[in-house]
């Protein structure tokens, strides 16, 4: 029998969702697809040779709604450890992974920067003089640049945005200095990027999916729902291969929840049934299932991991007002401001509709009279239909599916936002 790792269990519900799941179960497609086309753009027989490395168009974009589990698909990459089967197929060096996030990517130095240090850590200075040294000369600051006497000027059409720099730099570097494994730079909250194509990190994203530089690297963007859109605008297309992800099976999340108690060493033999009973109002939601887990881990700490003294209904209580604690907290002011609509709209949604047909559920009941102003509302840009989609998507409201149809990704949410809405203002009777 384990011994019950109370220390552990303690800093995991201290440590939140910052850190990787103690079970990491469903994505296993997901890792397999985004470590095979790595495995694709290294040819090690040929590293000497320029142009023979990289694949064009080799991204893979990871989006689903708040809670899904993509930032743990990226942290299992950064912790995965090869099988001796795996290894037989790679390099005799594992893919390394450069994991950023979209806050720290302001300019293209965000990515070069880090990157350089990755190729080549003894020699990234050079390239950070050389970028440097191309920034006080006015060359790559978006459409003005500044001048070393402080002019402003239009830059040079974008063209130096540490883009050739970073280029000239792999081309100076004897080739036994080179990088000498693939590359995947994985990049969470890539919602947040919101370039034209022309954009200096736009290009530079460019450059990576087009293999401008012939270097074996992978781009993984991962983020929210409204991600792929965002990566068609800044034209990041050809090739690209969308990963979506959402809830988890009921196998799957049985192996979470046992895994769970195996981790920190919780004798379940005899509970499998009740702990599955408690997990199952998370519909297999990744975020709530770490809900579960901590008030559950929390309940274990009085009792010395003692499942047998455990009070279920007090867990099954304190589970259901996390869950609602969390739905208040992802309903936002514009939300807010707008519950009644939006709980018109989620009501009368249906499974399937398209872009279009949401829009006109929006306009129908957005009417004059039924007292919703979409045009003087919180809402951020676009305040009309689309808009308010627009933001549903990225609240994890509505989730698109690759075939342009929507769905609601997490029904508990749903029905919390039906709840939450003034049936009075539209009618009890829209409620299926």
């Amino acid at each position: 029998m384990s011994e019950f790792q109370a220390k552990a269990l303690r800093q995991f519900i201290d440590e939140g969702e910052k850190e990787a799941p103690p079970v990491f179960a469903g994505r296993d497609p997901i890792l397999d697809d985004i470590l095979t086309v790595s495995k694709r753009s290294w040819k090690p027989g040929n590293w000497f040779r320029e142009d023979s490395h990289g694949l064009a168009g080799n991204t893979r974009i990871v989006h689903g709604a708040p809670g899904a589990g993509k930032s743990s698909i990226l942290r299992r990459l950064e912790d995965w450890k090869m099988t001796p089967s795996e290894a037989s197929g790679l390099p005799k060096i594992r893919p390394r992974i450069l994991l950023l996030n979209s806050a720290e990517i302001v300019t293209p130095a965000g990515i070069l920067k880090p990157l350089a240090e990755l190729v080549c850590e003894r020699r990234a200075r050079e390239f950070n003089r050389q970028y440097d040294r191309s920034l006080s000369l006015g060359m790559g600051i978006g459409d003005i640049s500044v001048s070393a006497k402080g002019e402003s000027r239009p830059s040079q059409a974008h063209s130096m945005v540490g883009i050739e720099e970073f280029r000239t730099w792999i081309k100076s570097l004897p080739w036994h200095s080179r990088l000498r494994a693939p590359v995947i730079v994985a990049i969470d909250e890539a919602q947040r990027f919101d370039h034209d194509a022309g954009s200096p990190v736009a290009r530079v994203l460019q450059a990576l999916h087009d293999n401008a530089w012939s270097l074996p690297l992978t781009l993984v963007l991962a983020g929210l729902g409204d991600t792929p859109d965002k990566s068609r605008k800044m034209q990041l297309t050809r090739g690209t291969r969308l990963h979506e992800v959402g809830c988890l099976s009921g196998g799957e999340t049985r192996q979470v929840m046992e895994g769970f108690c195996r981790t920190f060493g919780v004798p379940a033999e005899g509970f499998e049934d009740r702990l599955m009973a408690y997990a199952e109002p998370s519909e297999g939601w990744p975020r709530h299932l770490h809900f579960a887990q901590a008030v559950l881990g929390q309940e274990l700490l009085k009792v010395h991991g003692d499942m047998q003294a455990l009070d279920w209904n007090l867990l099954d209580t304190e589970f259901r007002e996390s869950r609602t604690r969390y739905y208040q907290g992802q309903q936002s002011k514009p939300m807010h401001s707008l519950h009644g609509l939006t709980a018109a709209v989620m009501a009368q949604f249906r499974t399937g509709m398209n872009l279009e047909d949401i829009r006109e559920l929006v306009e129908d009941n957005a009417k004059p009279g039924k007292g919703f102003d979409l045009e003087n509302s919180l809402l951020e840009g676009k305040r009309d239909a689309y808009g308010l989609i627009e933001h549903l998507v990225h609240q994890g409201v509505l989730q698109e599916a690759g075939s342009g149809a929507f769905y609601s990704p997490i029904p508990s949410f749903r029905s919390f936002l039906i709840e939450q809405g003034s049936p009075d203002s539209w009618g009890a009777s829209a409620i299926p």
